[in-house]
């Protein structure tokens, strides 16, 4: 049977740093609304505040161990296939050398490898779960100026494409993720559920649609400065996902009347028809490149180049996979639509006019043809006027032929592909190759076509060897089969390169499997698990890519096995201590330290 689950965390009261206000009740409001109102079960959905209660007698403190333990064992023991898991947190972000953490309530932005909770690994244990029906909601709060990292949610974005999880942020990079006493939540939180409440959320789609458009307008509202989610969903399909069970948006539908008293009336009054213009897209969406919005910078959608890496500033991209659907029209806009009648007809009478002009201009161009005359001239003298197809009456059997499209010159060609030019991508240099290829041998303008793509396609080859430099071989590789042969020697450049960067790719990617395996490996305060993982990690060989991040994890394991050790020491629990310490491999820095307290904890358990 199918079930909707959800985990809620929201952390006001940090052991580190300055207490939020409404993190807390963000959360709970949240878990309340999905297992109150949208039917989700209560025993399989969980909340973890500073004052939430225990659930089967284990806490639900939101602690770094809690957090953890609760995420993977719901991920691996309670969901079936068919299930759809919602993740909240409101609470602190930070990043750290490129990585992102979310902040427990016992975190420490000094020490985020040991005490925060990396997204990584979160994710990782999202995507170990049955099912791929997982909604992540991540209000991370950047206000602690430095301490936040500015950089934080460009790693969360990554991990959302590449483990295909969609994801929904509060902020863009450059933003805050604010709370307002005037409704005492967090602005995105806010946004949410009146979204959830109006019963217009209940596909992905509709949620993000909803929120791209109204969040911004609830800051304004509010005299706050503007803040924007960011939206990563990978594939496309996965927009159509139907994040809430059929029952609720019935009694949502039932119950709207009553949620709109609940909510600030001048906030939900743009939204009563349950529409939202939409003013700006909130939402491109391309699998090739993450677009800037701000500057409308147009981008290619070539499939190829699917796994680009973020590049861009996050606070101007998004990692999207779909095109933003256009706004419904409410049912009682008659201005509107009497708008678009009247532009319509104006359309329809303009283009009718342009077609009579161009007809009468070919007519008068084949005069003679039409009239049955034969000249010199008409042989030889190309017509001055372009036309589209026109199709024939007549249907194909009769025998009648249609009037051939007249082709592009070669003129034209060269324009069409220079402008392609302007996508300094690797899949607009091969539209444009694609595009002088069809200038015919004899043309004046051959000899100028084929030495363009040349020049296009060393340039497609530069580009290629450029990514496989900078560690994105699978974008290496999708450019580098853009290659066309029309130049051999090119062309058996790229092959050798596909060959090298294929068989370098197949490495990256067991090597990835084994890392993931050994963080699965894992549970916090167990040393025999770090153990394990460090195992794991140590048959990366060191030639290979990914043997300086197993490097760092071993050494970074290996602290947290001697940091169990001593913890079980300070409770003079010296024999199990001497076990755990033992266990600190020979070639990591920590391992002199493990034989020094080992000696020291031998020397205890003997005077006992």
């Amino acid at each position: 049977m199918k079930h909707h689950v959800c985990i809620a965390i929201g952390i006001n009261q940090y052991q580190y740093l300055q207490p939020l206000n409404y993190a807390q009740k963000d959360a709970e409001a949240i878990y309340e609304f999905l297992v109150n109102t949208a039917g989700f079960p209560q025993e399989k959905s969980l909340l973890l505040t500073e004052h939430s209660p225990q659930v089967l007698g284990m806490s639900t403190t939101p602690n770094q161990e809690n957090i953890l333990e609760w995420v993977e064992s719901l991920c691996k023991e309670q969901l079936s296939r068919e299930d759809v898991l919602w993740f909240f947190f409101s609470g602190y972000g930070f990043s750290q050398d490129g990585k992102d953490y979310l902040l427990p309530i016992d975190g420490n932005p000094a020490q985020l490898e040991t005490t925060g909770i990396s997204v990584q690994t979160l994710y990782d244990y999202l995507k170990a779960a049955p099912t791929d029906k997982i909604l992540v909601l991540l209000d991370i709060n950047r206000s602690q100026g430095a301490h936040a990292g500015e950089s934080v949610g460009v790693q969360t974005v990554e991990l959302a494409r590449q483990l295909e999880i969609p994801t929904i942020l509060s902020c863009r990079r450059e933003q805050l993720s604010r709370e307002t006493s005037a409704l005492r939540q967090g602005f995105f939180t806010a946004a949410l559920l009146e979204g959830l409440k109006a019963g217009e959320c209940s596909t992905l789609d509709q949620l993000i649609h909803f929120l791209g458009e109204r969040l911004p307008e609830l800051t304004e509202q509010h005299l706050r400065p503007r803040q924007k989610p960011v939206f990563a969903v990978y594939p496309a399909t996965k927009l159509q996902q139907v994040i809430l069970p059929a029952e609720s948006r019935q009694v949502a539908s039932v119950s709207l009347s009553n949620a709109m008293k609940e909510m600030n009336m001048p906030t939900v009054e743009p939204y009563k028809n349950g529409t939202a213009p939409l003013t700006e897209d909130p939402l491109k969406l391309s699998a090739s490149s993450y677009q800037k919005m701000e500057d409308s910078e147009t981008q290619t959608h070539k499939s190829t180049e699917k796994n680009e890496p973020l590049t861009e500033d996050l606070s101007s991209n998004f990692a999207p996979s779909v095109q933003q659907p256009a706004p419904q029209i409410p049912a009682n806009s008659t201005e509107d639509t009497m708008s678009d009648s009247s532009f319509l007809q104006r359309l329809i009478l303009w283009s009718g006019a342009t077609a009579l002009v161009l007809l009468l201009g070919v007519f008068l161009t084949n005069k003679p043809i039409f009239l049955g005359e034969k000249t010199a001239k008409s042989s030889t003298t190309n017509p001055t006027v372009v036309t589209k197809e026109k199709p024939s009456a007549t249907s194909p059997e009769t025998g009648t032929t249609t009037t051939p499209k007249t082709p592009a010159t070669a003129e034209e060609l060269m324009g069409q592909s220079k402008v392609l030019l302007k996508d300094t991508s690797a899949s607009g240099f091969s539209k444009a190759i694609a595009l002088a290829a069809q200038i015919p041998d004899g043309d004046p303008q051959f000899k100028q076509a084929q030495a363009n793509i040349e020049q296009w396609s060393q340039i497609i080859l530069d580009i290629a060897e450029g990514r496989a430099q900078s560690q994105n071989l699978q974008g290496a590789v999708d450019a580098v089969k853009l290659i066309p042969n029309a130049n051999p020697t090119i062309y058996q450049q790229g092959q050798e390169k596909l060959k090298e960067w294929e068989a370098q790719l197949a490495v990256v990617k067991n090597n990835q499997a084994i890392v993931s395996e050994a963080k699965a490996l894992i549970k916090p305060g167990q040393a025999s698990t770090y153990s394990d993982a460090i195992g794991k990690v140590e048959q990366i060989p060191a030639d290979q890519p990914g043997y300086a991040e197993a490097q760092k994890l071993i050494n970074q394991w290996s602290n947290e096995i001697l940091a169990i050790a001593q913890s079980r020491a300070q409770k003079k629990q010296y024999s199990i201590a001497i076990e755990a310490a033992q266990l600190v491999p020979k070639n990591s820095p920590t391992h002199d330290a493990a034989q020094k307290a080992i000696a020291e904890w031998k020397t205890k358990v003997q005077k006992k």
